[in-house]
């Protein structure tokens, strides 16, 4: 079974900065994923329709700028698993700078606020499983 795992930088403190990350994640993967990741729509009792949420389980971690690092590094080579990041990079709204100020980094110069991973359980879960709770 696929599972899907944020795992976000534990020195961030600003909830905001977290809660960012988590959406920027969120929508990006979120075209990725699977149709049957997605359940239907649902009614409710007034007859007025709920869109459809993800069926799957998500379990959202904390862990160490260079725990993020490893992780990324060790699922990025794994082609069965999906890793999207966000690192300090992103923070501006405007995408060329973005993508400027990757382009002028090494891998082993970025930071990461937070990445998600996406794929097997049994891929993800050991890696993972011994991660503090966000």
């Amino acid at each position: 079974m696929n599972v899907s795992v944020l795992i976000v930088n534990k020195s961030i403190a600003e909830p905001g900065i977290i809660a960012n990350a988590a959406l920027v994640l969120g929508l990006t993967v979120g075209r990725h994923l699977p149709e049957e990741t997605f359940g239907a729509a649902v009614v409710d009792g007034d007859g007025r329709s709920h869109e459809s949420l993800t069926s799957i389980g998500h379990i959202v971690r904390k862990a160490t700028a260079a725990k993020l690092r490893t992780l990324w590094d060790t699922f990025s080579a794994d082609p069965e698993v999906s890793v999207v990041d966000y690192t300090e990079a992103a923070a501006p709204a405007d995408y060329d700078a973005y993508a400027a100020a990757l382009r002028s980094r090494r891998s082993e110069e970025i930071t990461f606020r937070a990445i998600h991973v996406y794929g097997p359980g049994e891929k993800i879960i050991p890696l993972t499983k011994n991660l503090s709770s966000l």
